[in-house]
């Protein structure tokens, strides 16, 4: 599965599952429904979608028949798993947490940050520990 990953990709998404995994596990230690559900699905669907971005790139650079159309193909299936994740998340907020839907849906979408958000750490580990003993 992560074969085809660069490296520093890799590295990112791996911390990318530990903040999902720290993420719920504080949301229930303080009954935080935002945590627990609502950036938790996010995070899912941040990890399939970078997932199937990295598959969808491996196949249009090598095995390039009708790259425009494979890209955006893989595109519209990353929406569309992001769509429906969201739909998910309103739908279930309705009918179990009708006082957290709109909160709910908001840690979604930060949820649907975690990959980038967990690369920028990478990065600025890289560069805050790694810049000094360069020099």
């Amino acid at each position: 599965m992560l074969e085809k990953m660069p490296e520093n990709i890799k590295k990112s998404y791996i911390i990318s599952i530990f903040v999902m995994i720290i993420s719920t596990f504080l949301g229930i230690i303080f009954n935080c429904v935002e945590l627990y559900f609502g950036y938790l699905i996010g995070a899912i669907i941040s990890i399939i979608n970078i997932n199937l971005l990295v598959n969808g790139v491996h196949k249009i650079l090598y095995f390039q028949n009708n790259p425009k159309f494979r890209g955006n193909f893989e595109y519209l299936k990353r929406m569309a798993i992001f769509c429906f994740g969201m739909f998910i998340v309103g739908k279930v907020s309705q009918k179990y947490f009708e006082s957290h839907v709109l909160t709910n849906i908001a840690a979604t979408g930060a949820g649907a940050l975690n990959f980038k958000i967990s690369y920028l750490l990478c990065h600025l580990k890289e560069k805050i520990f790694f810049s000094k003993s360069r020099k």
